[in-house]
């Protein structure tokens, strides 16, 4: 996280969405909590039931077969390649030309 971003406040959130931010930052590898766990932690209040259901079903990948896809290293499987992973993708790249203008 920069020094620019603020953690959102995430007190008023369901049980369901502060368990994924957890899971999403606690994935067991740095790199996918960074990766994952921002993209979850400062979108997750927009997030739909389906959305959240993506979600959880991509969680339970490994984390390098994720990595992978979001890096375009690897096809992204049909059945992960939602509209929230689109999203994440988007999130990623506009995240990545922020950092080269800095």
């Amino acid at each position: 996280m920069s020094i620019s971003e603020k953690r959102p406040d995430h007190s008023s959130l369901s049980p369901r969405k502060r368990q994924a931010i957890f899971r999403a930052t606690h994935r067991g590898t740095r790199e996918m909590d960074i990766l994952l766990g921002g993209f979850v932690e400062h979108r997750i209040h927009g997030f739909s039931d389906a959305d959240m259901d993506d979600l959880e079903h991509l969680m339970e990948a490994p984390d390098w077969d994720i990595y992978k896809w979001v890096t375009g290293t690897l096809p992204v499987p049909g059945n992960y390649d939602t509209s929230l992973f689109q999203r994440w993708v988007a999130y990623q790249m506009r995240k990545s030309k922020q950092q080269h203008i800095l």
